[in-house]
């Protein structure tokens, strides 16, 4: 019990030390809805979502219950297996907030767009639902990186796997990605429809979902440069080196070093980083 006090106050503690952290936690929050926005936008199209949502609407839509509610479920399972392997560096208030409030807010916002579009589902409109959400979305995932208060559930499990692996994260996000995307194909009918060569009923997955799993990142590093940096006051290329280490390395600090090892030295003049540890208690 003692233990668990210690790591809840740890968690706080972690959390609070950051600069400007209210403002920090305000726009992360908003952030989760704005990503809600963009990804109800991606739905709605028809185009597609990315592969994790799509695998959560599909599997959601088949055992007949909410989205949000099945992503949240999800989400909470992935977390408690980061939270026993990992280091609570990447969790923070922003994880419970992606983990909780993205798959509600879609869902709110599908049910308000949905029917504005349901009778002019043609590509004039299609598209530019489609570029809105690039566009909405790519920004609410800046917004949430640079806030840097946790990382979501997903994201956090790439970099458990990339580690444990011992392969490149993006590398690892694909692999997860393709996983996702197939797992969500076999329960919501898309590999028979594969099979039958009749597209059109593959649920959830298509040209967004292409989009999002490799073509967002330049866009979302231009939001961070031009915009988020500066809502935050901070230096991008340095939060991108220091997010970089502590999510792939520093986060795993603890759990790859003797327990008895108590002094942690980051030497961050050097390229890469280094990281070394002395002193042992009695």
């Amino acid at each position: 019990m003692k233990h668990v006090k210690n790591e809840a106050y740890s968690y706080v503690k972690d959390m609070f030390v950051q600069h400007n952290m209210i403002k920090r936690i305000v726009l992360s929050f908003i952030s989760i809805i704005i990503m809600g926005l963009g990804i109800s936008l991606f739905s709605v199209s028809g185009f597609g979502v990315d592969p994790f949502t799509s695998m959560n609407m599909n599997i959601a839509s088949t055992l007949g219950i909410g989205f949000g509610t099945f992503q949240l479920i999800v989400n909470a399972v992935i977390l408690l297996y980061v939270v026993i392997v990992a280091h609570r560096g990447l969790i923070g208030v922003g994880t419970a907030f992606n983990m909780v409030g993205c798959g509600y807010a879609c869902e709110f916002f599908q049910k308000l767009i949905e029917p504005m579009v349901r009778n002019h589902f043609i590509l004039a409109v299609r598209v530019p639902l489609l570029v809105a959400g690039i566009i909405i979305l790519c920004f609410a995932c800046s917004l949430f990186f640079t806030a840097n208060i946790g990382v979501g559930p997903y994201d956090a499990l790439g970099f458990m796997l990339s580690r444990g692996v011992k392969l490149d994260y993006k590398w690892v996000r694909v692999i997860t990605d393709i996983i996702v995307i197939l797992i969500g194909l076999a329960v919501g009918g898309g590999i028979e429809a594969v099979i039958s060569l009749d597209f059109s009923l593959i649920k959830n997955i298509g040209l967004g979902t292409v989009i999002t799993a490799f073509c967002m990142g330049p866009l979302i590093n231009v939001f961070n440069k031009r915009v988020s940096s500066k809502i935050f006051n901070v230096d991008y290329e340095d939060l991108s080196r220091k997010v970089a280490f502590f999510m792939i390395k520093g986060a795993m600090v603890r759990n790859s070093v003797p327990l008895h090892t108590v002094k942690i030295k980051v030497n961050q003049s050097a390229d890469p980083y280094t990281v070394s540890f002395s002193g042992n208690q009695g």
